[in-house]
């Protein structure tokens, strides 16, 4: 069986590894030139089981007003005449309900779950050819600091329901969080932690080097990887897909697998189908980390809401949400608040500040803040995975081997039902 992979960030690396495991003829193909250059590239690097809940709650209307105008706005609205953003948005709305957040919660931590077990599995498929599946992993959980006593404990009471599904956070007082992580005393001395919640079993790691490493270990089983190719249309032929045709040439396959981020939808609108995934701009600032006083302990400042992951020699920060459409430009006043986000809890990272890179990567985000896995209804051979927004690393290998599972025709690992492209 030759499948077709469109798209070589985690979603799709993750899935031709799986297809290839499962002895599947793989071809993966990307417009860039390697493996997680778009999206992927440079986000938070938190594997983050214990936040699988999606942004979309009753508080985000009220926020979004409260944010206008600001630079530093963790979610800001740039309206475009583009009656797919305001589907989106309408749909987005309709989910701000906190029973609507509930009911993604226990789907995501499960497929989260399924991640873990597989990053495991492909670490020992590694080893057994004498390579190391590299990429910086750090098993130190991940801290999620509040400066609202309040807040802190709504936070806390909505974790229960993820901790009695195996991922559990533990309340921490703001001296129990210094400990933890000596990096936030500047933090602590000012007055800007009032406690914190610590996911001992979460972690973090580069999801760029992952896409890469992984991307080489699909070659070693004999993946083809074709890049700098873009993909235009899908070929269709007698109520299935053909192939692909790309800017190289016409590419057939057995099956084809959509992992193509905030490209998933061009692909599927000719077909009559649509799957309500919408760009969402993101920022992150990369910078050498502090020698001796950088944090080892991934962060989430809740407050600012930025994440914070130590990868290697290096330290990032990510966050901002920018519904506005396919632009990809680089704000400087959005990026740069991202790095004085950063400043303010750890001050120590302000002599790298010149040596800061910045990035911006869009999102493929859902309404309801869950990927859409899964068949194409009338296409028995059309499969999506794509729509992770946010979660992408925290859900990716999972997302692969349920969508290889599907495809192949194996045993599933995960009921699929609520991530079908039919929930919208």
């Amino acid at each position: 069986m030759h499948t077709i992979v469109v798209g070589a960030g985690i979603a799709g690396v993750s899935t031709a590894y799986e297809l290839a495991l499962r002895g599947a003829e793989v071809t993966l193909i990307d417009q860039r030139e390697g493996a997680g250059l778009g999206t992927s590239y440079a986000n938070g690097g938190q594997l983050s089981a214990c936040e699988v809940a999606p942004w979309a709650g009753p508080e985000i209307p009220g926020l979004v007003l409260k944010w206008l105008g600001r630079d530093d706005a963790p979610f800001r609205l740039r309206p475009k005449m583009d009656p797919e953003q305001w589907l989106w948005l309408m749909r987005f709305l309709m989910r701000c309900r906190a029973s609507a957040r509930r009911e993604r919660i226990a789907p995501n931590l499960e497929l989260a779950l399924l991640t873990r077990a597989r990053l495991a599995a492909y670490e020992e498929e590694f080893a057994k050819a004498g390579v190391t599946l590299d990429y910086g992993r750090k098993d130190r959980g991940i801290l999620r600091i509040f400066r609202d006593a309040h807040e802190l404990d709504e936070a806390a009471r909505e974790a229960e329901p993820i901790a009695k599904m195996g991922v559990g956070q533990t309340k921490l007082t703001p001296s129990q969080c210094i400990e933890l992580e000596p990096a936030l005393g500047s933090a602590m001395q000012r007055g800007d932690i009032a406690g914190g919640l610590y996911a001992a079993s979460d972690g973090s790691g580069d999801a760029h080097l992952y896409s890469v490493a992984l991307a080489d270990g699909a070659k070693r089983l004999g993946v083809c990887f074709l890049t700098d190719a873009d993909v235009r249309r899908l070929v269709i032929e007698g109520g299935r897909v053909k192939g692909v045709e790309t800017s190289s040439g016409l590419v057939e396959g057995d099956a084809v697998v959509l992992a193509a981020g905030t490209g998933t939808q061009a692909l599927l609108r000719p077909l009559g189908h649509r799957s309500y995934i919408y760009p969402v701009k993101g920022y992150s600032v990369t910078l050498p980390a502090p020698e001796g006083n950088a944090p080892e302990v991934s962060i989430t400042d809740e407050a600012r809401k930025i994440v914070i992951s130590r990868l290697g020699d290096r330290l990032r920060a990510a966050g901002q949400a920018e519904v506005g459409g396919y632009d990809l430009t680089l704000e400087e006043g959005r990026a740069r608040s991202v790095m004085d986000a950063l400043e303010s809890l750890f001050p120590q990272t302000g002599p790298a500040r010149a040596g800061a890179e910045y990035w911006c990567g869009l999102r493929p985000m859902t309404p309801d803040g869950s990927p859409v896995l899964g068949a194409v209804p009338r296409f028995s051979n059309l499969f999506v995975n794509s729509g992770h927004g946010t979660l992408g690393w925290t859900l990716g290998a999972g997302s692969g081997a349920a969508i290889a599972d599907m495809v192949c025709g194996g045993a599933p690992q995960l009921d699929l039902s609520p991530f079908s492209i039919n929930r919208f």
